[in-house]
Order: C-alpha cells, then sequence, then structure tokens
C-alpha cells in the first residue's frame, strides 16, 4: 500500500481537480495556504470548500465530499477500511478510486437495484 503521505497527495490533488473547474483564482489561493501552517491550511481550505460547494453539481459536490471525508479517514487511521463493514478495501481499488469508503462488497450491493414485490 502506498504511504500515507501518498495517499494524502493522491486525495489532495483530487480535490483539486474537482475545485479548479470552479476557482478562478486557484493559482492565488494555492500561493496563499502554502505560506500558511497545516493546520490553517486545512481550515482555510475547509472555508474555500463551502464557499465553492454551492455551485458544484450534484456529482461534483459529492465527489469532493468523498474527498474530503476519505482525507479525514486518512488522518483519523481508518483509510483503506470500509465505512460499513470494517474490511480492508482492496489496494487496487483504492489505487482506482483513493477516496472509495466502501469495499467492493459493500459498493456493490449498495448499486443493486431492490426488487419490488408485485
Amino acid at each position: 500500500m502506498p504511504t500515507i503521505d501518498a495517499i494524502r497527495h493522491r486525495l489532495l490533488a483530487r480535490r483539486r481537480e474537482l475545485l479548479t473547474r470552479y476557482r478562478d483564482e486557484l493559482e492565488r489561493v494555492e500561493e496563499e495556504l502554502s505560506a500558511r501552517t497545516a493546520e490553517v491550511v486545512e481550515s482555510s481550505a475547509e472555508e474555500w470548500d463551502a464557499r465553492v460547494v454551492s455551485s458544484l453539481g450534484d456529482s461534483d459536490v459529492r465527489a469532493l465530499l468523498e474527498v474530503v471525508e476519505a482525507l479525514r479517514r486518512l488522518e483519523a487511521g481508518r483509510y483503506g477500511t470500509c465505512t460499513e463493514c470494517d474490511a480492508p478495501i482492496a489496494a487496487a481499488r483504492l489505487e482506482v478510486k483513493p477516496e472509495a469508503a466502501l469495499c467492493i462488497d459493500c459498493a456493490a450491493s449498495h448499486e443493486r437495484p431492490v426488487a419490488r414485490s408485485a
């Protein structure tokens, strides 16, 4: 499994990718944030996220929230563990979707249509 720093870097890159669509001043903000401490950077980044969330589409909002939650799990030492069943999430799944919160089995069960009774 990649190091915590490598995972954090991928998640932050994904977050930046999502937000780039909506930030005209991304470079200015990045320069401003890079001069601050890690705690202030996280706080400032969350404030910025809150401001742009209202302009995001539904799928982008979900994707951004998944990334933010993955960063929280990483900091809490729960990254790579399914939030539903506590099973490890396969490294291959995390490679494709680093913000994944569910193992493949739990994710598949959420995608199955519910059978209707006749």
